[in-house]
């Protein structure tokens, strides 16, 4: 049997709406977007939503709006992807980069604590795989030295942490809707916060600084316009939202989905403890499910994780690996100052992680049958 890394399955709803759009004949922002913001403030108890074209644009309006810039440090995590650490460099500020938790692959609280200099003023925190990081600790420490928070919950839309869903920690919150997220617009993303001017500040940003938009000008019937700061073109169309929109209405149903294949693995490889170990979900969340990231015990091993996903491969299942750190990549190495050992955790988690296949329309069979293939290769391949 192949199972795919990914597979996304388009139902007759999210057909029908795309369709709807063109049909309509106003494809950019307007109702369709408007509507995405309404339905995501309720799942997220955001009291502001703005639609953005992608969620690495939405960190850098966010940076924006805080009004951090050259001089500035910002402290986030190596284990992630590019767009969190490039906004911060698109911004001119100093990306300082922290260790994990070993266990739950976020951010760790400590960490981030011995990196606080008189020069940072704000703290990028990553929700990995769908868990979120511990936001108790973090927003203390934001709180004691007067850092802006922001929560970057590409992996993490709906969610929970001690009762409250992500989308209402920090000052701002942003989503992905990236074609293998959670929900997907194919491309785009949502900014979340609970201030209103910080809102109409990130909408004005979020397209070119312009204070009415073409739908309001369109509305009105009058073509004034002003620009009141340089901002960005990062504006969600209604084509891109429509899928949303569709895939929101049913997303309990998809969150359930991808959780039922989670405790399939979980179930099925808890005999593989001495060989790898599941993923941790922190107490009081509820976990996203967004990627299913085992870490391999590689002393029990005689081969190593690249090995190992290669057999897989050949196999017919489809795997990953997140994240390679972002100090390994050459385009950063001149930019990040990071010392050798300095991020142990993040170097030695890289070199154990393999994420399995997990998106709401993998099959019981499918979930058994990668199972089954990690059984044989701890066979073949355990000690």
């Amino acid at each position: 049997m192949k199972v795919p890394f990914f597979r996304l399955h388009a139902d007759k709803t999210d057909i029908s709406a795309v369709t709807s759009v063109l049909k309509d004949g106003w494809l950019t922002t307007g109702a369709r977007a408007s509507e995405l913001e309404e339905l995501v403030k309720k799942r997220c108890g955001a009291k502001q939503a703005i639609a953005v074209s992608s969620a690495s644009i939405g960190l850098q309006i966010a940076l924006a709006a805080l009004n951090i810039g050259p001089g500035d440090e910002v402290i986030t995590t190596a284990f992630t992807f590019t767009a969190t650490c490039a906004a911060i460099l698109h911004s001119g500020a100093t990306p300082v980069l922290a260790d994990i938790d070993p266990q739950t692959l976020n951010i760790a609280p400590q960490s981030i604590a011995d990196k606080i200099t008189p020069k940072t003023k704000a703290l990028i925190a990553v929700d990995i795989a769908g868990a979120p990081c511990d936001y108790r600790q973090i927003t203390a420490l934001c709180r004691k030295h007067n850092l802006k928070l922001i929560c970057d919950a590409a992996h993490s839309f709906g969610a929970t942490y001690h009762g409250k869903p992500v989308g209402s920690f920090g000052d701002v919150t942003v989503v992905s809707f990236y074609s293998t997220k959670n929900i997907t617009t194919a491309e785009g993303g949502m900014i979340l916060t609970q201030k209103k001017h910080l809102a109409d500040r990130i909408r004005r940003l979020a397209l070119h600084g312009i204070t009415r938009s073409a739908l309001q000008r369109n509305r009105a019937a009058d073509w004034r316009y002003d620009i009141s700061e340089i901002g960005f073109k990062a504006n969600l169309s209604d084509l891109n939202a429509a899928l949303g929109v569709a895939r929101l209405k049913r997303f309990d149903s998809l969150l359930e989905s991808r959780s039922n294949v989670a405790t399939q693995y979980a179930s099925r490889l808890a005999g593989f403890g001495d060989f790898l170990e599941l993923p941790l979900v922190p107490a009081d969340c509820e976990h996203a499910w967004h990627l299913f990231i085992i870490k391999l015990n590689l002393e029990r091993w005689k081969i190593g994780r690249d090995r190992l996903i290669k057999e897989l491969t050949r196999l017919g299942i489809g795997s990953g690996v997140h994240y390679i750190p972002l100090h390994y990549f050459s385009g950063y190495q001149d930019t990040l100052n990071v010392q050798t050992g300095e991020l142990y955790q993040t170097e030695q988690t890289f070199k154990r992680v393999v994420s399995l296949p997990l998106y709401p329309e993998l099959k019981a069979s499918e979930a058994k049958a990668v199972c089954g293939a990690i059984g044989e290769l701890v066979k073949r391949f355990g000690k």
